[in-house]
């Protein structure tokens, strides 16, 4: 053995000459390595004038005479660079850090956070990493005040990253509560770590709470069959020219569209789908400076642009329910035009929603019934032809009233188709429009006796 096994001393062999040199090796080596002192263990390259209180420990990436020699200690002796391996437990206070490291067997540790550096990897009773750096293995944990309250921090760079609390299943996320994404409160739940329903927002600005996954607290839809699934028309998909209605309120924008829906999916292929929407019909003067949120499920394809009045957005492809916020400008004032365009190829999508408010809320569809009563009162076609029989004298009138189900929003044009005429005076048949709710067919008898006709193909159109 020609060196002691822990700190690598010179031993004197039987018989040497000089032992002095030896001796003095050793008592150098136990001048530097007890109570060792190293001036970095950051610095890659060999000052240029060392002194014989020169110690590095050597970082990953070094160069010069330090190259290759990574975790080394290097000691500066009898002018040159000796460099030792440590061994597990070696310890070394580093000057330029004021820290105390230890050497693990395979990295140097600090000892103990004492100064503002701290420790770079912290782990209590588990491994902490590069991205997880502090970590705590325990059945509980307790941040206590000193001397009076106390806050647990959590910040992020900027609002469009996330400072949150994450609750874990099995390492997969189940909920979170915090700054996801923006400056608003948010609180989300997940039932794989993957889908996330978002229960409560809390708006930064005004304090504002919304529920989006809440059907009874959702906000109600300002567009009327937003599902498509009403079509008094008959459309049955494909070009729609431009300005002419399809679905009910739907209409294609000014190049015209097209489109089909296969139960509540809705393709839209080119062009623009448009519904002009009141704010009277809501009980408001305006739209201007409110903010408002498009939204659709299920978007595949590509994405969507979105207008509202004079402003427009864009809602990413994904799964789920997708939005865009818009805040109709000053000028935007009266009945709005809510514009879908495909941003590139064709686009699938379901149950479109607008609301007022900056956050996206579930689904939640009115009733068959009041849906059919809003959509009439800007178009309505009956079910059944208007039958008049009866006996009249010549020249004489023959009626009947019709009341609409809803007030119309203006007083309609009326369309319709007469067939199965019998003693009809020529041109004398008619559908009047006596007011927004109520119109009366007529014809003229043309000699005395029965009189017969049926009105069909009847439309009242209010549309904007």
């Amino acid at each position: 053995m020609t060196a002691t096994p822990r700190l690598f001393l010179p031993l004197l062999a039987a018989g040497q000459a000089q032992k002095h040199v030896t001796h003095n090796d050793a008592l150098t080596r136990l001048d530097a390595l007890v109570h060792l002192t190293v001036d970095s263990c950051s610095q890659g390259t060999p000052p240029a004038v060392p002194t014989e209180l020169s110690a590095f420990i050597i970082p990953p990436g070094a160069t010069g005479a330090f190259a290759g020699r990574t975790d080394q200690i290097a000691l500066f002796e009898d002018g040159g660079w000796t460099f030792l391996v440590p061994r597990p437990g070696w310890q070394a206070w580093v000057t330029d850090e004021s820290e105390h490291h230890l050497w693990t067997g395979s990295e140097w540790r600090r000892d103990s956070p004492l100064s503002s550096l701290g420790a770079s990897l912290w782990g209590v009773n588990g491994t902490a990493d590069v991205t997880t750096r502090f970590v705590v293995q325990a059945p509980a944990s307790l941040f206590n005040h000193d001397g009076a309250g106390h806050q647990l921090k959590l910040n992020k760079a900027v609002a469009g990253e996330t400072a949150s609390l994450l609750f874990q299943d099995g390492y997969s996320g189940r909920a979170e509560i915090g700054l996801a994404g923006d400056d608003d409160l948010h609180c989300k739940v997940s039932v794989d770590g993957s889908a996330w329903a978002e229960a409560l927002v809390i708006d930064a600005a005004t304090g504002e709470v919304s529920l989006p996954a809440t059907p009874w607290a959702s906000g109600g839809n300002l567009l009327l069959n937003g599902d498509l699934q009403i079509n008094q028309r008959g459309f049955a998909g494909g070009a729609l020219a431009a300005g002419i209605y399809g679905f009910d309120r739907w209409k294609a924008g000014p190049v015209g569209a097209t489109l089909a829906v296969a139960g509540y999916d809705l393709t839209l292929s080119a062009g623009a789908l448009v519904q002009p929407v009141e704010p009277a019909l809501w009980g408001l003067s305006s739209f201007a400076g409110l903010p408002l949120t498009l939204s659709v499920e299920g978007l595949s394809g590509g994405a969507l642009s979105v207008t509202v009045g004079s402003v427009s957005g864009s809602i990413a492809a994904g799964t789920g329910r997708r939005s865009v916020k818009l805040t109709p400008a000053a000028g935007d004032t009266g009945a709005l035009s809510v514009s879908l365009t495909p941003a590139g190829p064709a686009v699938t999508l379901r149950r479109i929603k607008l609301e007022i408010g900056r956050r996206a809320s579930t689904w939640a569809a009115r009733p068959a019934t009041l849906e059919e009563l809003l959509c009439a009162r800007y178009f309505w076609r009956p079910e059944s032809a208007i039958a008049l029989d009866a006996y009249q004298a010549a020249g004489g009138a023959v009626g009947q009233t019709l009341m609409l189900p809803a007030r119309m929003r203006a007083t309609p044009s009326a369309a319709f188709a007469v067939s199965g005429t019998v003693n009809v005076a020529g041109g004398s048949p008619a559908l009047i429009v006596l007011s927004r709710r109520e119109a009366r067919a007529s014809v003229t008898a043309s000699a005395a006796g029965r009189v017969q006709a049926s009105f069909g193909s009847i439309a009242f159109d209010a549309e904007l």
